[in-house]
C-alpha cells in the first residue's frame, strides 16, 4: 500500500484539530465558566441596532427625558421612594395598561419624580398640605404640577367623623344629584375637600394615589378627607371605564376604617404590603344608587 503523501497528512491533521476543538468547545459550554472562557464570537449577540434619528435629536418621545431624570435621581442619591418595589409594581401595572392617564396624587414626596415619569404624555397633579415641604420639593423638581392645599380635619377627630358623617346630608350619596356627591364648595360636609384648585374638580381622574396627608400624630390632618373626596369624585365619573384608587399605609387603623367605609371592600381588587387597590365604578353604572343611600355603608 502506498504511504500517504504530505498533502494527505496535512488534511488528516487538520481534521483531527477541528475534532479536538469541537470537543473542547462542547466541554466549555457545559461549565459555569463558559461566559469567561469562550471567545466573544462564541457568544451570540443581536445585531447592533441602526441609529435612525439624526444626532442631537434628544430623547424625542414625550416622557423619556422625565424617565431619565428619575433614573439618575434614584441611582445617584440615597433617596428612595416611600413605597416598596412590590407596591410600586402594583400601581405600575395599571399605569402600563391605561397610560397616558389623568393621575391625582395626594402628597409630594421622594417618589413624586417617579409618578410624573411613569405617566408620560399624561396629566399628573400633586396635592401637598405642608408649606415647608412643598417649597423643598418644588425647588428640586420645578417641573412638577403641584398645589398647596389646606385640610380642615385632624387625626384625633377620625373616630368622631366616622361615627357622625351620616348626620350631615351633604356627606351622603345623592347630595349632588343622581346618587353623586358635591365636592366643590361643599363646606357643609366636614370630610369634603371643598376648596381645592378648580382643575381638580374640572378633571375626570382615571387614577388616585392617596399617600398623604400626614396621619401619624394627633394634630395631623389624617387621610379621612382625602379618602372621602377620592370616593366622591370616582362615583361621579362620566367617561368610560372605572377609577383606580390606591391607598397607602393601610396598616394603620384610620386608613383601613375609612377605606372600608368609602372605597368599599367589594371594590378592592388587589393589594400588597401596605397598599390597597380599589377599582370603583361610577354610580351611573351601579343601578343601586337609591338603595345604597340608606344602607349601613351608603357608599358601598
Amino acid at each position: 500500500m502506498k504511504p500517504p503523501g504530505r498533502r494527505g497528512l496535512l488534511f488528516a491533521g487538520a481534521c483531527a484539530l477541528l475534532l479536538a476543538a469541537f470537543y473542547l468547545v462542547a466541554a466549555l459550554v457545559t461549565t459555569p465558566l463558559a461566559p469567561y472562557l469562550l471567545p466573544p464570537l462564541a457568544l451570540s449577540l443581536p445585531c447592533l441596532p441602526a441609529v435612525a434619528a439624526p444626532a442631537g435629536s434628544g430623547y424625542g418621545a414625550p416622557g423619556l427625558a422625565a424617565l431619565a431624570d428619575a433614573a439618575v435621581e434614584y441611582a445617584t442619591t440615597g433617596t428612595v421612594p416611600q413605597q416598596s418595589r412590590d407596591e410600586i409594581s402594583l400601581s405600575l401595572a395599571v399605569l402600563r395598561r391605561r397610560a397616558p392617564l389623568r393621575l391625582l396624587v395626594f402628597g409630594l414626596g421622594h417618589d413624586s419624580r417617579l409618578w410624573h415619569a411613569l405617566n408620560p404624555s399624561g396629566a399628573t397633579v400633586f396635592l401637598e398640605e405642608d408649606p415647608a415641604w412643598y417649597r423643598v420639593v418644588r425647588a428640586r423638581s420645578p417641573f412638577l404640577r403641584a398645589h398647596l392645599v389646606a385640610y380642615r380635619t385632624r387625626l384625633d377627630q377620625a373616630d368622631r367623623l366616622h361615627a357622625t358623617y351620616k348626620d350631615y346630608p351633604a356627606c351622603l350619596p345623592g347630595s349632588g344629584g343622581n346618587g353623586t356627591l358635591r365636592v366643590r364648595g361643599n363646606w357643609a360636609c366636614p370630610l369634603a375637600l371643598h376648596n381645592l384648585p378648580p382643575e381638580v374638580y374640572e378633571t375626570e381622574w382615571d387614577m388616585f394615589m392617596i399617600d398623604a396627608p400626614k396621619g401619624y400624630f394627633a394634630a395631623a390632618p389624617g387621610r379621612m378627607a382625602a379618602i372621602w373626596t377620592a370616593a366622591a369624585l370616582a362615583r361621579a365619573r362620566r367617561g368610560e371605564g372605572d377609577t383606580d384608587v390606591f391607598l397607602h399605609d393601610v396598616d394603620r387603623r384610620v386608613e383601613r376604617t375609612f377605606a372600608e367605609e368609602f372605597l368599599c371592600d367589594k371594590y378592592r381588587v388587589g393589594g400588597t404590603g401596605r397598599l390597597w387597590h380599589f377599582r370603583i365604578p361610577p354610580v351611573s353604572r351601579r343601578g343601586d344608587a337609591k338603595a345604597a343611600a340608606g344602607g349601613r355603608r351608603p357608599f358601598c
